[in-house]
């Protein structure tokens, strides 16, 4: 759900907007942004207009239309063409990128983002050398619930809070990978340097993990339902699997034993493609929740690396002399 600061923000962004094109920012128009802004889903103007008479019954029909056009244009809301008849409008500001899948029996619609698929569409735009001025994707079909005849779930979510619950699952997953690592690591090291450097970071990576399984019960707390949201970040995890080796790979590269500097600079070849595979990742998304969760997440992981690589020195340091 949108804050009070998050709707005074854009409240000020509109009106800024109002001024600009010489218009001015009456009664109406906030009651009908401020109900817009406090309602999750993609609403029709119809919704739109049945809302906002609850509070001022004066509102005509038409100042909601051209209000939430207003809105459109300059860049708070977006048009969303979900084929049941209605122009229908979705919050743009802070909210990520994204796509639906819509079920042509109840409506039920399913929001979606996946970086493989966005990075296809550049690709494509780019070989017919086209410049893009913005794009959908939907999809329309049957959900299960119609297909089977059920009652089909109406629930409206966040996608913001979605996002970031997606976000932290990732994250979170990146940090157990971690920490898997680095024991198994430490269990094939038999020299006590090497050994002990890998179990020092494994506590390092705990702590990180700590603090991300404590946002995810904040997340929670705020909406207990948000579990029951479909998935909205379609994440491939085998990427991690590139950053952090498995098992039977750490096997294979520790086959021969490693001292304390051997085992640091491995340490820091891990933590500097987490690094930066995160980091590039954020950069993939408007600024949102989601996206800075996965940029604290990268400079978390920038931040080990230097302590590892202050060790490392020190470890130089202390042969050379």
């Amino acid at each position: 759900m949108t804050t009070d600061e998050e709707v005074a923000e854009q409240l000020v962004l509109f009106s800024d907007y109002l001024k600009k094109n010489s218009l001015k920012m009456t009664r109406q128009r906030e009651v009908i942004v401020e109900s817009f802004l406090r309602t999750n889903g993609h609403l029709s103007v119809e919704e739109l207009h049945r809302l906002v008479k609850e509070k001022d019954a004066s509102v005509g029909f038409t100042t909601v239309f051209r209000t939430l056009k207003a809105l459109t244009d300059c860049g708070l809301a977006r048009e969303t063409d979900l084929q049941d008849g209605r122009t229908r409008f979705e919050h743009v500001y802070h909210r990520p990128h994204h796509h639906h899948i819509v079920c042509v029996d109840c409506n039920r619609t399913i929001e979606f983002l996946s970086p493989e698929l966005e990075r296809l569409q550049e690709m494509i735009v780019a070989k017919y050398q086209f410049r893009t001025v913005r794009h959908q994707m939907q999809i329309f079909g049957v959900c299960p619930d119609c297909q089977n005849q059920r009652p089909s779930p109406q629930e409206v979510f966040d996608s913001d809070d979605v996002f970031a619950r997606d976000a932290l699952k990732i994250a979170m997953e990146a940090e157990r990978s971690g920490v898997n690592f680095y024991l198994a690591a430490a269990e094939q090291i038999s020299r006590p340097s090497g050994r002990a450097t890998f179990l020092r970071i494994a506590e390092e990576e705990k702590k990180h993990l700590h603090d991300l399984e404590y946002e995810w019960l904040e997340l929670l707390k705020k909406d207990k339902n948000i579990l029951k949201a479909p998935v909205f970040l379609h994440f491939d995890y085998d990427a991690l699997k590139k950053i952090f080796p498995t098992r039977e790979e750490i096997k294979k590269r520790l086959e021969g034993d490693l001292d304390e500097e051997q085992a640091l600079k491995l340490a820091m070849e891990m933590e500097v493609e987490s690094y930066r595979f995160f980091r590039e990742y954020a950069g993939k998304f408007n600024d949102t929740r989601g996206k800075a969760i996965f940029l604290k997440f990268a400079a978390e992981e920038e931040d080990h690396w230097r302590t590892i690589q202050k060790e490392y020195d020190r470890v130089m340091q202390r042969r050379v002399h």
